[in-house]
């Protein structure tokens, strides 16, 4: 009993490590003003009035200044045109027939017709720039013939945001690129949260309206463009962008994860697959095992050796609790439970909700 224990505690942390072994960030380049693309930043946005504030505010202090910032309002019912308007961004309205097509693929593709720059960044309302040189180091790690793609550092203030943890784990983890096998394996697509490409590549693989029917928009166009032969280059955001996920309370979050990450995980690959299982069926194991041993001193061996590879790699993606990570079994309870109904929502009732829509898949 207690070598079968060790083994797959082992196994588990070994998964852990193999499937999350490295996060690249973007690297410092020399002479960074010198490049001269107009870029365009395209933000779609439905009810983000208290969002906007945060992200158009770290777009003005950013030392390389974008050609235009527009704000894509899909037909939000709070301020958000009239936020988007006192930072000096263009509003444009999305026109659509509901029964058609609408929602966040819709207002990134309205964005791209209405912009006049010959690079495109689009950006969740939820993301800002932590630093003054943040877009600078995104267009100078950029390259014409590629897609840049980040996923934002997750920076926590309420603890019931902790429980984001373990799905921005499996974001990073999920998209193939970070694992122990490196470039070996084939990107998932791009992050959700940002997307960087020319103007010229964006229209030519036909852009967002090529997904419009993809609740995951940004992982069916990254891999167009990687089918098209636009290499997706994926980063974590730490120091370059970063984000605060449903600061709108528990029920928000719920909602937000539960409506589209059964969905992603379509996309990773099987290895990661196969880690992230073992990963997770470790930290029940090594929960359940210290209780029912009694709290014995191996047990407790076990749990803190974990504990210490789970902090690892909650840090990598966020900020989150050191003292709430420790009780990370219950973190992986929420979200298995999460995942559970997520995937009823996707799979048998074809069905999410979102910001007060009704989403059919």
């Amino acid at each position: 009993m207690i070598y079968m224990y060790v083994f797959i505690l082992v196994l588990s942390i070994a998964s852990g490590w193999a499937m999350l072994w490295h996060t690249p960030k973007l690297a410092l380049r020399e002479k960074m003003q010198k490049q001269k693309k107009q870029v365009s930043i395209i933000i779609p946005a439905r009810n983000e009035e208290k969002n906007l504030p945060i992200l158009l505010a770290s777009v003005q202090k950013q030392t390389y200044k974008p050609l235009e910032i527009l704000v894509i309002d899909d037909y939000s019912e709070d301020q958000t045109a009239q936020v988007a308007r006192e930072y000096g961004a263009t509003v444009v309205q999305v026109q659509r027939d509901e029964r058609e097509w609408f929602g966040k693929a819709a207002a990134c593709w309205y964005g791209a017709q209405a912009a006049a720059g010959d690079t495109f960044l689009f950006l969740d309302a939820d993301i800002f720039f932590p630093g003054s040189d943040s877009l600078a180091r995104m267009i100078a790690n950029f390259q014409e013939d590629t897609v840049l793609s980040i996923q934002p550092y997750h920076t926590i203030r309420k603890s019931y945001e902790n429980l984001s943890v373990i799905f921005n784990i499996l974001v990073l983890a999920g998209m193939n690129q970070f694992s122990i096998l490196g470039k070996r394996l084939p990107a998932a697509g791009a992050f959700g949260p940002t997307l960087l490409c020319s103007r010229s590549a964006y229209f030519q693989v036909g852009g967002h309206k090529r997904v419009r029917h993809n609740i995951m928009e940004n992982i069916a166009l990254g891999q167009i463009f990687i089918e098209q032969e636009f290499p997706v280059q994926l980063y974590s955001g730490k120091d370059v962008l970063h984000f605060r996920m449903y600061p709108d309370g528990i029920a928000h979050l719920f909602e937000g994860w539960s409506k589209s990450f059964a969905s992603g995980s379509v996309a990773t690959h099987l290895f990661i697959m196969i880690c992230s299982g073992l990963w997770i069926s470790g930290a029940f194991i090594s929960g359940l095992y210290l209780i029912f041993s009694g709290f014995q001193l191996l047990a407790w061996f076990g749990y803190f050796a974990f504990f210490l590879s789970f902090l690892r790699m909650a840090r990598t993606a966020g900020n989150f609790s050191v003292l709430l990570s420790f009780f990370y079994p219950l973190l992986f309870s929420y979200f298995v439970c999460v995942f559970i109904w997520s995937a009823i929502k996707t799979f048998v009732l074809k069905s999410v909700s979102w910001k007060g829509r009704k989403i059919e898949l």
